[in-house]
């Protein structure tokens, strides 16, 4: 007697063929869902090694220009000088000597400053990058000295100007320093560091695949 032949325990070859285009299609897929939602942690370290390949000696340079800068500084002085004459007579004969240059100035922020530095990444409406950055500060202004201009006034033909006006040379980056410290509380400055910070990451998310359509930016207030 013949055994019968029955359909149990056998899978049509049209649903064979639908569960492996299925499979396919999954595969060649998941890449493609991987890049739609990175994930936030990866996101997050990949930008601060991105960043951190952009700086120079620990420091990312956003801002970038020229000023001329002034300072002064007055010399106090009695007219017939230090001696017992002059502090008996005790007449003043201060000097100002005011000089000034146009200097390259950079300001930027301290990569190796890790406890200033937090990135969120946030991949709903479209993707966002929030940056909290160290202080925006400044390297030292690199002094065009073949702009140096000096003037004294006030002087007295008693004082040894050409001692004032050395004197006011040397201290001169210390001077532009300070001067151009207070440079980095200017909301237009700081608009611009903040706006180069947000165009890194922008063109770090176009480098990557990553969808960034928004960023914010925010630095931590100055060290006292």
């Amino acid at each position: 007697m013949k055994a019968e032949k029955t359909g149990r325990g056998r899978v049509p070859l049209w649903l064979g063929l639908v569960a492996a285009l299925l499979l396919v299609g999954i595969g060649a897929g998941l890449p493609l869902l991987l890049m739609e939602r990175p994930r936030p942690a990866v996101v997050e370290r990949s930008f601060v090694s991105y960043m951190e390949g952009m700086a120079s000696a620990g420091k990312l340079v956003l801002v970038e220009a020229r000023e001329r800068l002034t300072v002064s500084e007055t010399t106090p002085g009695l007219l017939f000088g230090d001696g017992g004459l002059g502090r008996l007579l005790s007449i003043r004969s201060d000097a100002t000597v005011e000089i000034s240059a146009w200097a390259d100035l950079s300001f930027a922020v301290d990569m190796n400053a890790t406890e200033g530095w937090a990135v969120r990444y946030l991949a709903s409406d479209g993707g966002r990058l929030e940056l909290a950055a160290p202080p925006l500060g400044m390297l030292t202004p690199a002094v065009l000295t073949e702009t140096v201009e000096v003037r004294v006034a006030d002087r007295s033909i008693f004082l040894d100007e050409a001692r004032l006006v050395e004197s006011a040379r040397r201290g001169l980056t210390a001077r532009f320093v300070e001067a151009a410290s207070a440079m980095t509380d200017d909301p237009g400055l700081r608009t611009r560091a903040a706006e180069a910070l947000a165009d890194l990451a922008r063109a770090f998310a176009a480098e990557s695949g990553i969808r960034m359509k928004t960023v914010g930016v925010v630095f931590a207030p100055a060290e006292d």
